[in-house]
């Protein structure tokens, strides 16, 4: 007699339609999020890129970054927040964290970001941008932020397979 986890790769094999099936069943009980993306964009200078957002209330200054759309990768969707919120090219590197955010069921992914151009035109979203140094991060950025300048600094300076 095999062990069950065999019978069960064995049945899933031979009926490939069971797993979107079960996968349906499991999504009307797991846990739903929103993701959000956001960059730690650093420029020739080694300046990180701010912007005062319009709806932001409590920290109006902060990275920049957006909501990740459905069936959209973190890393296209934050190309297109960038594009669209200040006109600006970026090249989106390495991920330097995934964790929630203070907003109730909102998982926010960040990647450390080379900019590839200028800034451009605002969005309505945005109200003002400026390159700081990261040693000069104004007081009013969340937490959480704060923790994903950090590890891009760390990154920078000891880059992967050095």
């Amino acid at each position: 007699m095999r062990p069950l986890k065999q019978r069960v790769a064995h049945l899933m094999r031979q009926f490939p339609f069971l797993y979107p099936l079960i996968s349906r069943v499991i999504g009307l009980f797991a846990a739903r999020f929103t993701v959000g993306v956001t960059g730690v964009v650093f420029n020739e200078r080694g300046e990180i890129l701010l912007l005062e957002h319009v709806f932001r209330g409590r920290h109006p200054w902060g990275l920049p970054g957006g909501w990740v759309g459905r069936h959209e990768r973190p890393q296209d969707a934050l190309r297109r927040e960038l594009r669209e919120e200040v006109g600006l090219s970026v090249q989106v590197g390495p991920p330097l964290l995934v964790d929630l955010d203070e907003l109730p069921g909102h998982l926010e992914t960040a990647f450390l970001c080379q900019v590839d151009g200028e800034v451009g035109s605002f969005s309505n979203e945005i109200l003002a941008a400026r390159w700081v140094s990261p040693d000069a991060l104004p007081e009013g950025l969340k937490t959480l932020e704060r923790e994903m300048v950090d590890r891009a600094i760390r990154l920078r300076q000891c880059p992967v397979g050095q």
